[in-house]
């Protein structure tokens, strides 16, 4: 599917962090009426009491026809690095700045396909298509910031051997999602969040525990879309 110059005007259309699609404290609802703040033209609706920092969703999609899910390649092409104060602290010999090389987008788009197609299907929830369709629902989602808590582990950063680095948790990441009819390409959701480390003990800061920390916030925004969407599902077969 050809969305991403779509999308990515969508995601970078304003400044909010970025967000996943429905729960919270309080019941998730779609206003409707003069109540309901809407963008594209009226068609996505502002889902109140959102878990994710920001949701729109087209309160009249037929999501109860979606079986499976097409999971587009996680876009890391403009990722902001929010550079740590740790970056250029003692800990980084070299003061060299965050950088995300090729190696390093390949994995997070490898580690965002496994979480998503692991947490989508549970369940028998969805099947993972290999391609768009009349039945498939369009997963297209942009990467737009990482805010590392620490220098890189790499030799170019931390002396080889010789260095531990403390910090609490791993930092931060955004991600914006956009969510598709796979034929058609008609924009049915659009979700905005950051996820921030929740661990306030101080801890070992290396590639191993960053990543582990980047799959688990992968798993959370896959786990949150899967529970959003079977309530959207729910939601319009209630309404049939």
């Amino acid at each position: 599917m050809a969305l991403g110059k779509q999308f990515r005007n969508l995601a970078t259309s304003t400044a909010l962090p970025l967000l996943v699609l429905l729960g919270c404290s309080s019941d998730p609802t779609i206003p409707s009426g003069d109540d309901a703040e809407t963008i594209m033209g009226g068609s996505l609706t502002k889902v109140e009491n959102a878990r994710s920092d920001l949701a729109y969703v087209d309160p009249y999609g037929d999501y109860g026809r979606y079986t499976k899910v097409y999971i587009a390649p996680l876009d890391v092409d403009n990722v902001e690095i929010i550079q740590s104060n740790a970056s250029t602290s003692a800990v980084n010999r070299y003061n060299t700045e965050w950088q995300l090389t090729d190696s390093d987008k390949q994995k997070l788009q490898e580690a965002f396909h496994e979480s998503m197609s692991k947490e989508l299907a549970d369940g028998d929830a969805f099947e993972i298509s290999e391609t768009g369709g009349d039945d498939v629902l369009t997963i297209e989602a942009m990467l737009t910031s990482i805010a590392p808590s620490g220098p890189k582990d790499d030799a170019a950063s931390r002396t080889a051997g010789r260095t531990r680095v403390y910090t609490e948790g791993g930092g931060g990441m955004s991600i914006s999602i956009m969510l598709a009819d796979g034929d058609s390409g008609e924009v049915l959701a659009i979700i905005k969040d950051t996820r921030n480390s929740n661990n306030s003990n101080w801890g070992i800061n290396n590639s191993v525990t960053n990543f582990a920390e980047v799959r688990r916030n992968f798993n959370a925004w896959g786990r949150q879309i899967h529970d959003g969407l079977l309530g959207l599902k729910a939601r319009a077969e209630a309404n049939m």
